[in-house]
């Protein structure tokens, strides 16, 4: 995907963390922010076996190039090697099931690696591009001019960039760190025509009391548990603007929340809908 263009995004749910959201006490590792550095070698999970719809792996911020994901499905990397052989930085796995642990080993340092960030979930694929009115746009908000009494200008920077993550920079594997570009990406997008399947569950509730084999809001693959799991835009999530790149280039990535306070869906034909969102970069 050449020029950072937007075709068809996906949006990477951290179900840990939306479980914290709902009283559950969670590691801190589960969390998609901050990134901070902590050594681990193995990681137990409590969702182990768990099956989701299109279940996926991510570790950010991690200096190992071995990473075991401990169980009996099968597991395919998205992005940065295979379980044998990884570069620093980060990594996200297609799944079949959640594992019950995952071991980190650094072979150029011994037996202790580094991991910032574990997300263990499901991710949502949009059923097709955004309209061609669209904007991507870089933000550097904490960028702050004055100008004194006598004329002259100063210039103080609070940040313009994401904090790097361990010795590497957001979204930047193996090698010498960049400490990754600078700006906040914002993304404003338009969807036409979305059939309703893909934006709404057979049965909005979180259980199926009636057992008439309609999905419910959580087992249906849908823009609405999209929503629900984010605690309607509170929660970050990894969004990756082409979900159909193998391997997705690091610049396609980006932790975002979405920029809104309210999600509406225009009715323009026979099951068809219409909606705006707005995705903002954050750390």
């Amino acid at each position: 995907m050449p020029y950072q263009n937007v075709y068809t995004p996906r949006i990477y749910l951290n179900i840990p963390e939306y479980l914290a959201s709902t009283g559950a006490v969670i590691d801190p590792v589960f969390r998609t922010l901050p990134v901070s550095e902590s050594a681990i070698t193995t990681f137990h999970t409590d969702f182990g076996g768990v099956t989701l719809t299109n279940p996926y792996v991510a570790i950010l911020g991690h200096s190992a190039n071995v990473i075991n994901l401990t169980t009996t499905e099968t597991t395919t990397p998205i992005i940065n090697g295979t379980i044998t052989s990884t570069l620093a930085g980060f990594s996200i796995f297609d799944v079949d099931s959640m594992p019950t642990a995952i071991t980190f080993t650094d072979t150029d340092e011994g037996e202790v690696a580094d991991a910032g960030s574990i997300l263990l979930g499901t991710y949502y694929d949009f059923p097709h591009s955004p309209d061609l009115k669209l904007s991507l746009s870089y933000s550097y908000e904490g960028i702050k001019e004055t100008t004194t009494r006598g004329g002259a200008t100063l210039t103080n920077q609070f940040y313009n960039k994401p904090p790097a993550w361990g010795s590497l920079g957001a979204w930047e594997l193996g090698g010498e760190p960049k400490y990754a570009k600078s700006g906040r990406r914002v993304w404003d997008l338009s969807f036409s025509y979305l059939a309703d399947s893909s934006v709404f569950p057979d049965n909005a509730g979180l259980a199926n009391e009636t057992a008439d084999g309609n999905s419910t809001l959580l087992e249906a693959d849908s823009f609405q548990r999209v929503i629900h799991l984010t605690n309607g835009g509170q929660i970050p999530f990894i969004f990756q603007s082409d979900g159909t790149a193998s391997p997705p280039k690091p610049d396609q990535l980006a932790i975002a929340k979405f920029d809104m306070n309210s999600f509406k869906f225009d009715l323009v034909g026979n099951s068809v809908y219409n909606c705006k969102i707005k995705i903002r970069e954050v750390w």
